[in-house]
């Protein structure tokens, strides 16, 4: 259910530098103005004049005109008050988040110009964005206004209805802290949470003793590289640790320790994730049935399959397959359509081998609260992500190679990527958004705009009313035909 909030007091504390808010659970989100009437003071002014027994006309005309202005200001007060109950009670509640959004004097909701960076460098998006308004919202540590440990979020669940919604990606927050107040619902996103019976406390992580650093892996997102790096630059081998937030305080078997990883824009790890797991997957691999058959139609061997996406017609050497490893895609559109069928078909609940598990489930307990992560990095700028880590941990960025895939399996894809359809790469926005809005990646331009629900609304991200947490605005399903 989505999360809602009082738009009076809102705009109340926007305006009101001074007010605070009343800390008890039991009465609704209100402010208690500290300040004083402005009809007293005017009040001793006009008995003093009284008192003093001056009957100037002058005088006399200074306290009418003042007794006009403040008749005025109390009618223009009540005005304005009529008026906006007036537009709050007719509204309905899309309409009443645009109204709050204009009272706030906030920008579109709908802006993706924020970029996300690493942890080293937060975004730091307008405080005009709904985005920003989440953000705050969603860290007690900045609750200053109030005075108070409670969170926030306690006191605006009792508030009027009006549903906090926000684009993707932008929250001023960094990929890690993002993650940290998500929740991947176990009863969605349970086949993706990997149902761990240890509770998430023997994760399987590269880990460096020297420089106390941990990676966790995530597939798809850089991870053979990652590991290659660890092992050579950090001494890190692999082993099992606890990655639950409770090892890390203060006495923890993990405290001090920093937990990183890499993640991946989602549209393009899903292509990815599918070429992956169609070999490993594949009738000439597997002897289990396939749950969605009909991809290898005619396809028995990976030489036929080979000779689908690099025909022997492109080849240089006809009787050679070892350029068709790094050779660019040159099927005719087989595959794409088969994988567009796929995308329809696919609930995004199901998956059914680890590379199409989402990142944040794979990130996360299986009550799908995240685990202590401290620092995640976007494969968009891998370059730049590792020689921070390496400034940070070894002290400078030139003592790591960079800038190339070092271990990792970085082969061309094997459909033809140019011929999948905007109505397809939008279904995967809507299957992969608990990844854009728990990881605070923006939407890639295709997935913007009004698709969803027989094109009436954008995707969206949202807050759950009950544990004030991240959560997509739309769960997965399958597709229509």
């Amino acid at each position: 259910m989505p999360f809602f909030l009082s738009a009076p007091s809102l705009i109340c504390q926007q305006l009101q530098p001074a007010t605070r808010l009343r800390h008890s659970y039991d009465e609704p989100l209100t402010v208690e103005l500290e300040r004083e009437t402005t009809m007293a003071p005017m009040g001793r002014s006009i008995g003093a004049s009284k008192k003093m027994g001056r009957t100037s006309n002058s005088i006399s005309s200074v306290n009418k005109a003042l007794s006009v202005l403040v008749v005025m200001a109390f009618v223009f007060s009540v005005a304005v008050f009529v008026s906006f109950t007036s537009v709050m009670r007719n509204s309905s509640t899309t309409t009443t988040t645009t109204a709050l959004e204009a009272s706030l004097n906030m920008k579109s909701s709908k802006v993706y110009q924020t970029t996300t960076g690493s942890d080293n460098g937060a975004p730091t998006a307008p405080r005009s964005t709904m985005g920003d308004l989440v953000s705050w919202m969603l860290q007690p540590e900045l609750d200053k206004d109030i005075n108070t440990n409670d969170n926030v979020l306690e006191r605006l669940r009792r508030s009027p209805h009006i549903p906090l919604e926000f684009p993707p990606g932008s929250l001023s927050l960094s990929h890690a802290d993002a993650l940290k107040y998500c929740y991947a619902d176990p009863r969605v996103y349970g086949k993706h949470l990997q149902k761990r019976s240890d509770g998430g406390e023997n994760i399987r992580v590269s880990y460096s003793d020297e420089h106390k650093l941990v990676y966790v892996m995530v597939p798809k997102s850089g991870s053979s590289t990652a590991r290659h790096m660890l092992k050579t630059y950090f001494k890190a081998t692999e082993t099992t640790k606890s990655l639950q937030p409770i090892d890390f305080q203060k006495g923890g078997d993990m405290e001090g320790v920093e937990v990183l990883s890499f993640v991946r824009d989602p549209l393009s790890r899903f292509f990815s994730q599918y070429d992956e797991a169609y070999v490993r997957t594949a009738p000439w691999q597997s002897t289990q049935t396939h749950p969605f058959p009909y991809i290898y139609d005619g396809i028995h061997s990976y030489p036929e399959y080979e000779d689908v996406f690099c025909p022997p017609s492109t080849r240089e050497n006809k009787s050679s397959r070892k350029e068709c490893i790094f050779k660019p895609s040159a099927e005719n559109g087989t595959l794409a359509s088969r994988f567009e069928k796929f995308v329809r078909d696919y609930d995004g609940r199901d998956p059914y081998d680890i590379h199409l598990v989402l990142q944040v489930p794979l990130l996360s307990s299986p009550n799908g609260i995240a685990f202590h992560v401290t620092q995640i990095y976007n494969t968009t700028d891998s370059e730049g992500g590792w020689k921070r880590i390496a400034k940070q941990f070894l002290g400078s960025e030139d003592v790591i190679e960079t800038g190339k895939v070092i271990e990792g399996r970085s082969y061309p894809r094997r459909f033809n990527s140019k011929l999948v359809s905007e109505a397809t790469q939008q279904r995967i926005c809507e299957l992969t958004l608990i990844d854009y809005c728990c990881l605070n990646l923006p939407l890639p331009e295709v997935c913007r705009g009004k698709h969803y629900d027989t094109n009436s609304k954008e995707l969206f991200c949202t807050i759950d009313r009950v544990r004030g947490r991240i959560l997509p605005g739309v769960y997965p399903k399958k597709g229509r035909e």
